[in-house]
């Protein structure tokens, strides 16, 4: 590692050893890699697989990049190489600059729609347990069935529109409670007759109580 250029006087300048060509080459792969792994780190947090953000990281890709500035370059494609490196630290900082203070203001648009996604999921847990929800689930299991004994009966996959038999099934309810009354409960299976599918329906008043 490089000592830091700016300590100790001018007296004991000349017990310092310049850092060898290989040396700083050597230093800059190591910065190369340092910043890469940060870079992942970053992403990790961002992404909630990190706890914390890598800090200690940070930091020492910092001091290090402070330490290269005052190191003994020797030709211009390592001073080249280092200015580069810090071009790239500088745009990725920017970045994570950018997304902790979006993550502090609740702005982030990575958590705003994983938010989304828990409270659309409450939403839906929530419909599931109403009537209207329960209805469109059975409406769905209905079509499953009947879609699966049509593909046993074929023999072959359906590209079935469970829209178009949605609109059919509504149909078949809104006819059956006009003849049996509004407060009927109207039921339907899937019955397959001499190799033939389809969906029977029933309707039935509730009983009066006495």
């Amino acid at each position: 590692m490089y000592r830091d250029m700016t300590q100790g006087t001018q007296n004991q300048a000349p017990k310092q050893q310049p850092e060898s060509k290989q040396n700083v080459r050597v230093e800059l792969d190591q910065l190369d890699a340092n910043l890469t792994e940060l870079k992942v780190r970053y992403e990790q947090y961002f992404v909630g697989t990190l706890p914390l953000p890598p800090d200690k990281q940070y930091a020492e890709v910092v001091a290090q990049i402070k330490r290269l500035r005052k190191a003994p370059f020797r030709n211009s494609e390592m001073k080249f190489r280092l200015k580069a490196l810090e071009h790239r630290f500088n745009t990725l900082n920017t970045y994570w600059q950018r997304v902790l203070r979006e993550r502090e203001e609740g702005t982030y648009s990575r958590d705003l729609f994983k938010a989304a996604l828990r409270e659309r999921a409450m939403q839906e847990e929530a419909h599931a347990t109403t009537a209207k929800g329960q209805a469109e689930k059975g409406l769905q299991n209905l079509f499953q069935s009947y879609r699966s004994a049509v593909e046993k009966q074929t023999g072959r996959k359906q590209d079935l529109d469970f829209e178009l038999f949605r609109t059919s099934i509504v149909k078949r309810v809104k006819d059956l409670k006009e003849q049996h009354g509004n407060s009927a409960k109207v039921t339907f299976k899937v019955v397959v007759k001499e190799g033939k599918v389809s969906v029977q329906a029933s309707a039935k008043r509730p009983e009066s109580s006495s």
